[in-house]
């Protein structure tokens, strides 16, 4: 591939959600001084994991990127700690919270517009600081107050500012109640114009449901780099859809909305009842498998990657290593998943993309045709970063509707095009906007979706694999 441009290696390593996120695409130059960078950021284990291959190899498709990717899947609320100083930022389990802005110190409501931010300083915190800084907390400012912290940088000491440059990295941005419920009466409006909409989905609109996601301050890229090592633990089969996710499905029944697009591989869109004719796993599915040889797809009740492999590659597993189990060219872990096709009897690879892997164009175009007729995007839980599956928001040629907590790079668009841009939660944004959508039936259809738990248990049992069976016992 051509060089990219020189800006492309600075913002993956300055860009919110920490350093990883343009590798893919960085030459072998840009990666090891990355490498070299990172060095001098992250501490304990997760740093030595990610630095010994890159320093080996030097590519941006390193063993590296490939096992972080597949830990990246999932996250789980508790966190092993490595060293006395890294811990996993906490909310407060008090609200309101403490503006964190020294000359404010007032509270900071749930309800109200504010950024959460974390760091990792240890005893790095200067005495005459103008933020109350704290370890590894989840720290609260009134937007306000947030502002005038960075609108008076000049004035910190070199070590703030070090610590707000951190924070920046991590902040995570939430409209007051009322600005966000009018923002959802605005994306409402839009969406009873639409009949070609499309929805782009990623990580975050999967937080609810249990999973992690990569960037703000509980992201998985956030704690990586502060040196904390997350235990890859989740059961895929327990996860079910939240109310973000039903509240798309009801769109698609409803007309409004003509094809989804997700990043997430934990298959939640499927199980909440969109057919794939409507669906792109642009980034795969934990729960579907593909013959190879002759194209057939097989979506199971069960979680199909071989999760051993990277046990076994690392050594954490004895061998002998199974004959299924064999290193992917392009990504380097394994996507043999130990079972044959029904219909050509040739082995069976699952679906999950790795750096380094290729997306499927079965999967891919189907998704950029519907962009290409889509008359707006509705957006959740994404920052709009990941090529090349991002390029639907671009595509399409209607009001971007976006809501995810972090600043992105798309964010213009929202108000270029005429559409909504909401900082906050998806379920509780897709909450005002659907009772906004429905009007009267809305309470009715609210009080169905109880109801549909059954189903998604009898769809997808709960009793599968266990992460923490699967992956050998770090010390």
């Amino acid at each position: 591939r051509a060089a990219p441009p020189p800006w492309l290696w600075a913002r993956g390593f300055c860009a919110q959600g920490g350093p990883f996120m343009h590798l893919r695409l960085a030459h072998r130059s840009a990666t090891l001084r990355l490498r070299a960078l990172l060095a001098t950021r992250c501490t304990g284990p997760a740093a030595r994991t990610l630095l010994a291959p890159i320093s080996a190899r030097g590519f941006a498709h390193s063993s590296a990127c490939v096992l972080l990717h597949r830990r990246m899947l999932a996250t789980t609320a508790g966190a092993e700690v490595e060293g006395a100083e890294a811990k996993r930022p906490r909310t407060a389990p008090d609200r309101p919270m403490t503006c964190r802005r020294r000359a404010c110190g007032g509270e900071v409501g749930a309800g109200g517009a504010r950024v959460e931010v974390s760091v990792s300083c240890g005893n790095d915190v200067p005495g005459d600081a103008k933020v109350a800084w704290e370890n590894g907390v989840a720290l609260a400012f009134h937007r306000d107050c947030w502002k005038a912290v960075l609108d008076n940088s000049s004035e910190l000491s070199p070590s703030e500012r070090r610590l707000l440059s951190q924070a920046s990295s991590t902040a995570e941005r939430f409209d007051a109640a009322d600005e966000l419920a009018e923002k959802a009466r605005a994306a409402a409006d839009i969406l009873r114009r639409t009949s070609r909409a499309i929805c782009f989905t990623g990580a975050g609109l999967s937080t609810a449901a249990g999973l992690g996601d990569y960037r703000g301050k509980r992201g998985k890229w956030t704690l990586e780099a502060q040196g904390v090592d997350l235990p890859y633990t989740t059961v895929y089969e327990a996860l079910r859809p939240t109310f973000a996710h039903q509240a798309v499905a009801k769109l698609v029944e409803m007309g409004k909305l003509a094809y989804v697009v997700s990043q997430n591989a934990d298959g939640l869109h499927h199980l909440s009842g969109i057919p794939y004719t409507k669906l792109s796993d642009v980034h795969g599915s934990a729960f579907t498998e593909h013959c190879p040889g002759c194209g057939t797809r097989y979506v199971r009740d069960t979680y199909v990657p071989e999760d051993r492999a990277e046990d076994f590659f690392a050594g954490r597993l004895p061998g002998p290593i199974p004959e299924h189990i064999k290193r992917c060219r392009g990504c380097g872990s394994n996507h043999w998943t130990g079972r044959s096709c029904d219909e050509c009897g040739k082995p069976l690879h699952d679906t999950v993309i790795s750096f380094g892997d290729g997306l499927e164009g079965c999967v891919l175009n189907p998704a950029f045709e519907a962009a290409k007729a889509a008359d707006a995007c509705l957006s959740l839980g994404s920052t709009m970063s990941i090529g090349p599956s991002n390029g639907v928001v671009m595509m399409q040629q209607g009001p971007l509707i976006a809501c995810v907590r972090q600043a992105t790079e798309m964010d213009h668009l929202c108000t270029r095009t005429g559409g909504v841009r909401a900082f906050g939660d998806c379920d509780d944004f897709m909450r005002h906007l659907m009772a906004h959508l429905l009007g009267d039936e809305f309470e009715a259809w609210e009080a169905s979706l109880a109801a549909k738990k059954a189903d998604y248990d009898a769809k997808r049992p709960a009793a599968g694999k266990t992460r923490g069976d699967i992956f050998a016992k770090k010390r």
